[in-house]
Formats: C-alpha cells, sequence, structure tokens
C-alpha cells in the first residue's frame, strides 16, 4: 500500500526533520502513519471517523503523547490503494484551519 502525504502533511514531516527537537513526535508520527499503512482496516487505524460533505470517511486517529501542551492527530483515508494523510497536527485541526 502506497502512502500519499498532501501537500500540508508532507510540509509539517519536512519541519519537524529539519527539527533535532521534533524527533520524538516524528517518530510517534511515523509510527502511526506505518500503522495505518499495514492495518488501515483494523479498529485502532479507524478510531474515528469524520465524513466529507460527499460522504467519504476520513479516519481520524491519535498519536501518542503530547507536545508544547497540544495532542496531535492524524487524518487518512483510502484512495484506492492508497492511504492519503491530508492531514498531521494539532488535535484542533478546525482551528488551525481558519
Amino acid at each position: 500500500m502506497n502512502i500519499i502525504f498532501s501537500a500540508r502533511a508532507g510540509q509539517v514531516l519536512d519541519n519537524m526533520e529539519k527539527d533535532p527537537r521534533h524527533a520524538d513526535r516524528l517518530a510517534a508520527v511515523w509510527e502511526v502513519v506505518e500503522f495505518v499503512a499495514e492495518h488501515p482496516g483494523s479498529a485502532e487505524a479507524r478510531r474515528r471517523a469524520l465524513w466529507t460533505p460527499a460522504g467519504h470517511a476520513v479516519w481520524m486517529v491519535p498519536i501518542p503523547g503530547r507536545w508544547d501542551g497540544e495532542r496531535w492527530i492524524l487524518l487518512w483515508q483510502l484512495r484506492g490503494e492508497d492511504v492519503l494523510i491530508p492531514y498531521i497536527g494539532p488535535e484542533d485541526f478546525r482551528a488551525a484551519n481558519n
């Protein structure tokens, strides 16, 4: 299964990779990414569903740990045989998009 990152999610990963202070968070993110790619049908990977206006499920998975007092999440969905990850970041992603 291929993993596809949105431009925004890819930028988050790039920024973390450039800053050694984010090594623990980066490792936690990659653990979740790899788990989702290997077990996309599992209850853990599909912990909570959000729904697009078109009625498609987007799955929200928590990333273990807290950084700067925030919990982080990963949003993902299946696109054919691929895992699309549109968002990696703070749990309050709706506020981050405003």
